[in-house]
């Protein structure tokens, strides 16, 4: 994708979960300032790395990957819940950290599956 897009969409997607967090739950400034750079970064490095997202989450009929994804769903879910009780802003962030981890993650196995000798 081209590059300037790709950091188009993700300002718009960082400036719109900024600002609803602001409009409709307003808390810490502090919290509530780092969502949008959070959410950009993720988004951009989601939209980057797409191609290896889509491939990552399909067609893998093992048994223990879809443990561990059960297990890492149920646990950022949980935690984010337990977040969310105490600040919406924080609930959002803890989740945007979610994504914004998965996403590293992603793109480092991308980068070292094409760095591999064939």
């Amino acid at each position: 994708m081209n590059r300037a897009l790709r950091y188009g969409v993700s300002l718009i997607v960082g400036l719109s979960v900024a600002g609803l967090v602001t409009r409709f739950f307003p808390g810490d400034p502090f919290v509530t300032a780092a969502i949008f750079p959070l959410y950009a970064a993720a988004t951009s490095l989601v939209v980057a790395h797409r191609k290896a997202w889509r491939e990552t989450s399909r067609g893998d009929p093992d048994r223990l990957a879809r443990f561990r994804g059960a297990m890492g769903g149920g646990i950022g879910a949980f935690t984010a819940s337990v977040i969310a009780e105490i600040s919406l802003p924080a609930g959002v962030a803890a989740l945007g950290l979610m994504v914004f981890g998965m996403a590293l993650g992603i793109a480092e196995l991308e980068r070292v599956t094409e760095s591999a000798p064939a």
